[in-house]
């Protein structure tokens, strides 16, 4: 099994003794995935876009260490990465605050003025090099009008060979409104057969009254995974009118109860449980074993203090 994930990655700054780090939501799901997928026969690759200066190449050199292809990456000289400043308050409450919105990955998949040449993951695709491609809305967010488009066409024609899409729903502000993640998104559910959710996300864009379950299953998602809360009561009993009528719906939906929110490590959680579900998933387990291999890696990911825990604390998963 052959996998791409697409999305830009970040440089972190935080208060730690290692002053930055290497990381981002994608990529981090991404490593997680290689090193479970090794004795899996999964092989994952990564597409993006770096600058040509030192903390590019930096990240490079981590996503390959990892076994990480990066043949898919483009360069270019005149943009950097992310940066990203991790803050923790006195409660533990977790913030990033982003500060390079014209990073290189916006620009993945420009020509002209940057390349003479269409993007590497746009040839790849169009082989069918890969079976599946990991989205994040985040990743849509970040590039240009006329970006998403190109890879919304890109993922048309990937599904028509029998392709794969994956897709998590974190919306960051600063990229875009509620009415624009809603427009596009709207035109990539169609195509998405592994949906993450996280409950608040997916109010914030499309409101409290809306339908989770019931948008995700008219457009024929096969399985989608929520991240709950307390507060967010209504979820829930759609999930029981959904159990009165399952014989008109097809989406299997598991229920993830979040960790509490002052906890700093909330977002790391989220990138382990989504690489353990796949994980699953891809090797041909049960729904319910994928989310037990998830919750398991997010719990080992508790119990470390960094973003991207050892690969020794998890070598028994391996």
């Amino acid at each position: 099994m052959r996998i791409v994930f697409f999305g830009e990655a970040l440089v972190e700054i935080n208060h730690s003794t290692k002053f930055s780090t290497y990381g981002g939501d994608v990529p981090n799901i991404a490593l997680y995935l290689s090193r479970l997928g090794q004795s899996r026969s999964i092989s994952v690759s990564y597409a993006t876009a770096l600058g040509t200066d030192k903390l590019s190449l930096s990240l490079l050199a981590c996503w390959q260490q990892e076994n990480i292809d990066t043949s898919l990456v483009r360069y270019f000289s005149t943009k950097f990465p992310n940066l990203c400043y991790i803050e923790t308050d006195s409660e533990g409450m977790y913030f990033r605050h982003f500060w390079n919105k014209d990073n290189a990955a916006r620009y993945y998949f420009s020509s002209g003025a940057f390349s003479s040449s269409i993007s590497p993951l746009e040839v790849a695709l169009h082989k069918y090099n890969y079976h599946a491609i990991y989205i994040s809305a985040v990743s849509f967010g970040l590039l240009t009008e006329e970006a998403k488009a190109i890879l919304l066409v890109l993922i048309e024609k990937f599904k028509r060979k029998g392709g794969k899409v994956y897709f998590d729903n974190r919306y960051r502000a600063e990229l875009w409104t509620p009415q624009q993640a809603k427009y596009w998104i709207c035109q990539l559910l169609p195509y998405i057969d592994i949906a993450f959710i996280d409950a608040k996300d997916e109010q914030y864009i499309w409101g409290k009254e809306d339908k989770i379950i019931e948008r995700y299953n008219r457009v024929n998602c096969r399985e989608l995974i929520i991240k709950q809360y307390p507060s967010l009561h209504n979820y829930q009993s759609q999930l029981d009118d959904l159990a009165v009528s399952s014989e008109h719906t097809s989406v299997s939906v598991s229920v993830i109860q979040a960790i509490q929110p002052n906890i700093s490590t909330i977002y790391f959680t989220d990138n382990a449980f989504i690489a353990g579900y796949l994980t699953g998933r891809i090797s041909g387990k049960s729904v319910e074993h994928s989310v037990k291999l998830g919750k398991v890696l997010s719990q080992r990911v508790l119990e470390h203090p960094t973003a991207v825990i050892p690969a020794a604390a998890m070598r028994d998963m391996m």
